[in-house]
């Protein structure tokens, strides 16, 4: 790795200089933790294209500048350009419960955090400042610490996030807002969010995490999420990506669901020059269920990447994965959809599609489906189709006077409906269906000169 740029090294030296700093840092476990995790990294270094998990997404670019973590008391206090950036947020509504970051730092004066509503929503820097042993059951449970590459990097810098606690059989009508908002400073930096998600037996709720990012800004998030999803519990997770252009965004988010509980995600894909964001579900009960989907749009020569993980450990359990990819220009879409049943993990129905749409001849879409199976009592199957807009939907809309743009418009915003269509409350789908819209509209016209793509298959 070259000296002026990021490299196991340089983090290290890094979290040598702000350990202190951190939050619980007279905690043992949350030491032991950050130092395990900071092994690992130092061990297995970060991905490349020759693990089969990257094949297609070089992680170069990400590391190519020095990226400095930026201190709570460094994060930019402009109120004003602050707030228009939170207008972006899509859904929030004036009355919704919603915590916001800054640079990575919880910034309390721009969030709306309700007390005793059958929720909890707290800054996990302020509850490990606080009283960090009520989270050491949590934390760290579902992503190990020695998880390797950007996952490890995380755990290493464990400092700030969002915990969000539902309590048993709470019924939340209207959606909780994780807003991550990054600014464009005068160097490269990076930001290592930690949210965790409890939602305990038989409650019900849905929790919205969004990433946006300044026009010009430089910089690496480097999120994970932990969530575990009670017995009978319904859990709505909806992710947006909506970073700056000129910004990369690695995300990993680790799920285990007990018996009966239900969990629907989906994820968005908007923004970023390289993103990557994965997602692995363990269904630890019987009768668990998961039904993940997304859609990413790219433009330019961006690269997003989507990797998704479900595993059957138990009996009776099911899943469905659709996620879509629209592709402009020279962007390129990875997606990959793993399955494994267990040994004994009988009844099992798990259904997966990858549709991709390519708008620009240079447009590229990667899609491996795998099943990996070791019961004999099941039904799964998966499909993926990489095609181009209908020419004879095209040339029906051209007849009847819609002009080339709209048309084209019109029918990418059918071929993604399908994934917004699931989104709830109404409320929420509505906000999501215009925010796509949007996306569509401009698809095309946002390039932004001199990125740099994650070039998959570059050595």
């Amino acid at each position: 790795m070259a000296s002026s740029g990021s490299s196991v090294e340089t983090f290290a030296r890094d979290l040598e200089r702000v350990r202190g700093g951190l939050a619980g840092a007279d905690s043992r476990w949350l030491t032991s933790m950050r130092r395990r995790a900071m092994e690992a990294l130092a061990a297995g270094g970060f991905p490349t294209v020759r693990d089969e998990d990257w094949k297609y997404t070089s992680v170069l670019p990400v590391l190519r500048d020095t990226l400095e973590p930026v201190l709570p008391d460094e994060s930019r206090l402009d109120a004003e350009s602050l707030r228009s950036l939170l207008s972006n947020a899509t859904g929030l509504g004036a009355d919704a419960t919603c915590i916001v970051f800054v640079d990575g730092n919880f910034r309390a004066p721009l969030s709306r955090i309700a007390t005793g509503t059958g929720v909890r929503v707290s800054s996990l820097r302020d509850r490990l400042e606080a009283s960090p042993a009520d989270l050491e059951p949590w934390l760290g449970k579902y992503l190990p610490a020695d998880a390797r590459g950007f996952a490890a990097l995380n755990t290493a810098f464990l400092d700030d996030g969002a915990v969000i606690e539902i309590v048993a059989r709470a019924q939340i009508e209207k959606p909780i807002h994780v807003v991550y908002l990054a600014t464009a400073r005068e160097r490269a930096w990076v930001a290592h969010p930690r949210d965790l998600i409890v939602a305990h037996e038989g409650c019900s709720a849905v929790v919205v995490e969004q990433y946006l990012g300044e026009s010009g800004g430089k910089y690496l998030t480097n999120a994970a999420t932990e969530i575990s999803v009670g017995a009978n519990a319904v859990l709505g997770h909806l992710r947006i990506q909506d970073e700056a252009q000129t910004a990369f965004h690695v995300a990993r988010v680790e799920v285990e669901q007990a018996a009966g509980s239900t969990l629907v995600s989906h994820t968005f894909g908007f923004g970023a020059a390289l993103s990557r964001t994965e997602i692995a579900v363990k269904l630890a009960g019987e009768e668990a269920e998961c039904r993940l989907s997304g859609l990413y749009l790219g433009d330019g020569s961006r690269h997003l990447d989507h990797h998704l993980h479900v595993d059957h450990a138990r009996p009776r359990t099911r899943s469905e994965q659709l996620y879509k990819g629209v592709l402009e220009d020279k962007s390129r879409g990875v997606f990959t959809g793993r399955v494994v049943v267990r040994a004994g993990a009988q009844k099992i129905k798990a259904t997966q599609k990858n549709p991709s749409l390519l708008l620009g001849a240079g447009a590229v879409a990667e899609t491996r489906p795998q099943l990996e199976i070791h019961a004999d009592d099941v039904q799964c199957n998966h499909g993926a189709t990489i095609g181009r807009l209908s020419e004879d939907a095209l040339f029906y809309l051209l007849s009847r006077g819609i002009d080339a743009r709209e048309a084209r418009r019109i029918l990418v915003a059918g071929f993604a409906a399908e994934v917004v269509e699931g989104v709830v409350p109404p409320s929420l789908r509505a906000a999501m269906t215009a925010a796509v819209a949007a996306q569509i509209a401009t698809l095309g016209d946002r390039t932004v000169p001199g990125t740099v793509p994650g070039t998959g298959g570059a050595r």
